[in-house]
């Protein structure tokens, strides 16, 4: 466990998104967090184009993103500039698919069989081979990153809702 946090802190350096004790001193909100950032230009403009990002703005929440990098979304074809293309509904469906109430770090993540998200689906935590996993497939690549409103889990694959399948 040791091995798997001192890993994810390293790609968290390695990535930019901790950038050392003022980053953990005063974050922002998770929205603050992810346009600040520069690796989830699309998870912004999905938020954006969807109405959410009041969402994980609000300063009173308390959430947990399971936040996809720009890469993640490449996967799918999917960029800033055309993810908005998704009809509404489906974009917002797979948007609160990835986020969960509460602030649930890393030894929170890890301990549960299952996390209730959003759109009142369930995500499956699990670690396979020293890595953290969400349904098998999306690496926690980061993880506890800091926001004011909650903590991000950087992940390297988009959440897709098995109903989806």
């Amino acid at each position: 466990m040791r091995r798997l946090f001192a890993s994810l802190l390293t790609s968290a350096l390695a990535l930019g998104i901790i950038a050392g004790p003022a980053a953990a001193s005063s974050p922002g909100t998770i929205a603050d967090v992810a346009v600040a950032n520069g690796n989830f230009t699309t998870l912004v403009s999905a938020l954006s184009c969807t109405g959410l990002v009041p969402a994980v703005a609000d300063p009173t929440a308390k959430l947990t993103v399971f936040a996809p990098t720009d890469a993640a979304f490449g996967r799918l074809g999917l960029t800033a500039k055309n993810i908005c293309r998704l009809p509404h509904g489906l974009l917002t469906k797979i948007l609160t698919y990835h986020v969960a109430a509460g602030e649930l770090y890393a030894k929170d993540v890890l301990s549960m069989k299952r996390i209730k998200m959003l759109d009142g689906l369930y995500t499956f935590p699990s670690v396979r081979n020293g890595n953290a996993y969400i349904n098998a497939y999306a690496k926690i690549v980061l993880a506890d990153v800091p926001a004011s409103n909650g903590v991000i889990h950087v992940i390297n694959n988009v959440l897709i809702p098995y109903w989806l399948f």
